[in-house]
């Protein structure tokens, strides 16, 4: 009985093993030349604009539920229907983030985006929205232009820039590992298939 259990447990250990290598560098994930984050974070950089980023969503609020501590998001500015307007967004997320209705104002912005093709390409249009998700005229004109708000909006388009941000959805594992999803095009279970690729790039951290 000693034995069979003994053979068991090896067989998880290698089964274990031959899973985390198949995660490689420069398929899976890219090494940064970056200093590797102080506390443990994934974060994804992604836009209200990028039809690939409302596809991931359901993947993202798994990630979400997955790491509540560790998770986060970060929007870009690179993609806009309009001059100015990727900044813009990346303002109204960030004082979404400040008055703590991130997900009912990126659930409402990314319906009307894509599942109504409504192109939301002025700043009034976005006020809407928040008018919507029960903010007043008046506190979204202030919290808008308020300087914690912007400051915070210029913190992630310098991240962005630092981190050579230049596709999304992209995912980033404590500042240092940056998953490929194109290693995982022919993954049978995505969000499996993250989770594991996310703990080994962890553990390379700790």
């Amino acid at each position: 009985m000693l034995v069979r259990i003994t053979m068991f447990v090896c067989a998880l250990f290698m089964a274990a093993t031959l899973q985390a290598e198949e995660f490689s560098e420069n398929k899976h994930y890219e090494v940064l030349d970056n200093p590797a984050s102080t506390t443990p974070e994934i974060i994804e950089y992604f836009s209200f604009y990028c039809m690939a980023c409302y596809r991931f969503e359901p993947i993202a609020k798994e990630l979400a539920s997955t790491y509540p501590d560790t998770f986060k998001k970060s929007h870009t500015s690179g993609l806009t229907p309009k001059p100015g307007m990727g900044s813009k967004m990346t303002q109204a997320y960030s004082l979404a983030l400040m008055l703590n209705k991130e997900q009912a104002i990126s659930e409402s912005i990314f319906k009307q985006q894509f599942g109504q093709r409504q192109s939301i390409d002025t700043q009034e249009k976005i006020k809407d929205i928040f008018i919507q998700a029960g903010i007043s005229e008046d506190d979204f004109k202030r919290g808008f232009n308020n300087f914690s708000v912007k400051a915070r909006a210029k913190q992630m388009d310098k991240d962005a820039r630092d981190k050579n941000i230049t596709s999304t959805p992209t995912l980033i594992v404590n500042g240092k590992y940056k998953i490929l999803m194109n290693g995982f095009r022919n993954s049978d279970d995505l969000i499996g298939d993250l989770k594991l690729v996310i703990e080994q790039l962890m553990s390379k951290s700790s």
